[in-house]
């Protein structure tokens, strides 16, 4: 034991001790919001563990009742399974452990590849691209396309640098587990055949003028191009194995309407407000670094079209949906840090000022000190269907449960709540809740029929008539972003243009609906 101790350096311990604040602020930021698709996911993996089948028909909603497809299945039973057996608090320290091990394997592999990278820029932007994407992050099972994601560029990486045959053989059974957990397996699908193509393209480039920039050491020959092809068609084989087969692929038609984009949050373009301004400070570093590299020192380290490949592609994603900022931040991590310790000499810098061994101490009590206080400032807790009562309306579903009067009343429910509804009132049907919101509808889409009840333009009776609702369960209030003096100065805008109109709310009060229960949080109004 004494042996092992004498091995560990200064070096080992600062990483150690930052990987752990780290842990410390990504269960800090879990505990600091409640996804309300925690519910419907627990929920449905209870469904599974009692039928023992995946779930093919919508049961949940009273509105639509047609075919449904979990990709997200076996994710859900264990994340129930997980919850009744051990609780929220050891799910979240899971998946803050998940998120840990995909920024320590980005370390790694970024240091293996290229050793002599800065390691104070390795970890500044890590912290960078943490806080960035701390809003798509915690109790969600997306996490896991990070991961796979992550693997898959591993795959091909050892496969493109080191020419080992053998990983091509875990393409089709990651994929297969992939296609179980998320549906973001369609995108690794599209960076496999993907990378194929950029090989080829690499290959015809290497012919031209455009080769003094770009690095020739990894062209595919025929057989390695062969080779390639059959595992990731096996990979997509594979996808089709699973219990849905090609049904698997059946939502992807909806996804033809954008609606959604433009009125889920997480759905939203990086320049619609409220702005994320983390994420934007981070996609216009990558930025600039990169048109840097491109001007100054491309030439002398040569292009790595994947890579760059890559960055755009993720790059422009991250951009349309903030979604996949996560993505843009694992996926083009380990090139970005390169390209920005082409510019930096972080050994002179140290060495000038002879502070190696006092500078350790100091970021090591810095870091002992940063993980108690987030520790410390953590709001723990068991059951987060009561700890989060100013964002859900906890009250009215006390009010719900314990007046059965109401059971047999439609309700129509704000889409935020419907996840958490799903959970905590089981024998009751909704309106609309957050697993359908492409599905065609009446003519529409799910979440464009819903967003028709707040319309200005829209006869409200008809619709509540429509589907037979008597109940409407929708926020008491409205809070209105705050903007700052400078952002009303630079984009000449007001409070009051971003302040939401709730003409359903409206209606229901001027119609005379009676409001049976209202809190701070919600209000529940019913048919007079």
């Amino acid at each position: 034991m004494k042996n092992f101790f004498s091995k560990i350096s200064s070096t080992h311990l600062l990483w150690l001790l930052f990987y752990i604040f780290i842990f410390f602020l990504l269960l800090n930021n879990s505990f600091n919001y409640f996804d309300p698709d925690f519910g419907w996911h627990i929920k449905v993996g209870q469904e599974i563990s009692i039928t023992g089948e995946v779930p093919s028909q919508n049961t949940y909603n009273y509105t639509y009742t047609g075919s449904w497809v979990d990709h997200e299945w076996l994710g859900n039973l264990w994340l129930y399974q997980a919850y009744e057996s051990f609780g929220y608090i050891t799910i979240s320290i899971f998946f803050s452990l998940l998120v840990v091990a995909i920024l320590a394997a980005l370390s790694f592999l970024t240091l293996r590849r290229w050793p002599g990278i800065s390691p104070s820029i390795l970890v500044i932007a890590q912290i960078a691209g943490l806080l960035a994407a701390s809003p798509s992050l915690g109790v969600r099972l997306q996490e896991f396309g990070i991961l796979f994601i992550l693997i898959t560029l591993i795959i091909i990486d050892n496969f493109e640098k080191y020419r080992r045959y053998w990983v091509l053989i875990l393409l089709p059974v990651v994929f297969y587990i992939w296609a179980l957990l998320h549906a973001s397996f369609l995108l690794g699908l599209f960076l496999v055949f993907s990378w194929l193509v950029v090989k080829i393209i690499e290959s015809f480039l290497l012919k031209t003028r455009a080769a003094s920039w770009l690095k020739a050491k990894n062209i595919l020959s025929k057989k390695e191009t062969f080779l390639f092809s059959v595992s990731a068609i096996l990979a997509l084989v594979a996808t089709a194995l699973t219990p849905y087969k090609l049904k698997l692929y059946s939502f992807l038609s909806g996804y033809s309407d954008n609606f959604y984009q433009t009125h889920i949050k997480e759905w939203l373009p990086q320049h619609s407000f409220p702005l994320q301004y983390k994420q934007l400070i981070y996609l216009a570093l990558v930025a600039t670094v990169t048109l840097l590299y491109f001007k100054y020192v491309a030439r002398k380290h040569k292009i790595d079209l994947w890579q760059m490949f890559l960055l755009l592609l993720f790059f422009i994603l991250s951009w349309k949906a903030r979604r996949h900022f996560p993505l843009m931040f694992i996926v083009s991590f380990p090139y970005f840090v390169f390209m920005a310790s082409a510019f930096v000499n972080e050994d002179r810098i140290i060495k000038t000022w002879r502070l190696q061994t006092w500078l350790k101490i100091y970021l090591i009590i810095c870091l002992v000190l940063s993980s108690l206080s987030l520790a410390l400032k953590t709001n723990f807790t068991a059951d987060p269907f009561s700890a989060y009562c100013e964002s859900y309306p906890c009250g009215a579903v006390n009010y719900l449960a314990s007046h059965p009067e109401h059971d047999s009343q439609n309700l129509f429910n704000s889409y935020g709540w419907g996840g958490v509804l799903i959970w905590a009132l089981p024998t009751r049907q909704l309106f609309i809740d957050g697993r359908l919101p492409q599905a065609e509808f009446a003519g529409g889409t799910f979440l464009e029929k819903y967003y028709d009840f707040f319309s200005e333009d829209t006869d409200r009776e008809i619709l509540l008539a429509e589907h037979n609702i008597d109940l409407v369960l929708i926020h008491a209030q409205d809070k209105p972003r705050q903007l700052r003096n400078w952002e009303k100065k630079f984009f000449q805008i007001n409070d009051s243009d971003l302040a939401p109109q709730n003409n359903l709310r409206d209606y229901l009060n001027e119609a005379g609906w009676e409001k049976v229960y209202i809190d701070d949080t919600s209000v529940l109004y019913e048919r007079p």
